[in-house]
């Protein structure tokens, strides 16, 4: 492969992974998609045949407010060179993202984090953890589907549990004590 060919797939690679991790439906913050995407790794290797790229070796990738940090980082393409599948490694690997400027950061956390592109589904394995706005999600398995926002969670076999904590929900002013608040 000649080295302009090579820079410019490993650009497009690094590319396709952040728009792969940036869902739409979760209304990330619009100026992320407008900010140069920044990748580190001690190492890359790029097969184009196999449509697989592998960042090792303390893996920071930053676009905005989205960081994702991780030991290993796999970018599947599929044959038409799509990304199909990211798949993040560490003690634990991290993602997070700020979805709304009011909010907290999502952030999510596992030894193995993988996002399936075509479904918009996150399956974090091996002590698993997710914030949203300081409500926590803790299990040895969680599956997130990113467009439904919907979550299932199990613990390790044996004596494992799930693990969830709800923050309570901050009272308008206008509330009177004893009514509850609307949903959202």
């Amino acid at each position: 492969m000649k080295p302009n060919n090579f820079c410019r797939h490993l650009q497009i690679f690094a590319t396709a992974t952040l728009l792969a991790l940036t869902t739409p439906q979760l209304q990330a913050l619009q100026s992320d998609r407008e900010q140069p995407i920044k990748v580190q790794a001690k190492k890359l290797e790029a097969n184009r045949s196999s449509n697989l790229s592998v960042y090792s070796g303390n893996v920071v990738i930053t676009q905005g407010s989205l960081e994702i940090r991780a030991d290993r980082v796999e970018v599947h393409g599929n044959a038409s060179g799509e990304i199909s599948r990211v798949i993040a490694t560490g003690k634990p690997a991290h993602f997070q993202q700020q979805m709304q400027q009011s909010q907290s950061p999502v952030k999510a956390r596992a030894r193995r984090i993988e996002y399936t592109v075509a479904s918009d589904e996150l399956h974090l394995t091996g002590d698993a953890h997710v914030d949203r706005d300081g409500n926590t999600l803790t299990a040895e398995k969680i599956d997130y589907d990113l467009n439904s926002e919907q979550m299932q969670a199990q613990g390790q076999s044996g004596e494992g549990r799930v693990e969830m904590i709800w923050k309570p929900e901050k009272k308008d002013n206008n509330q009177q004590a004893g009514e509850t608040p609307q949903n959202q």
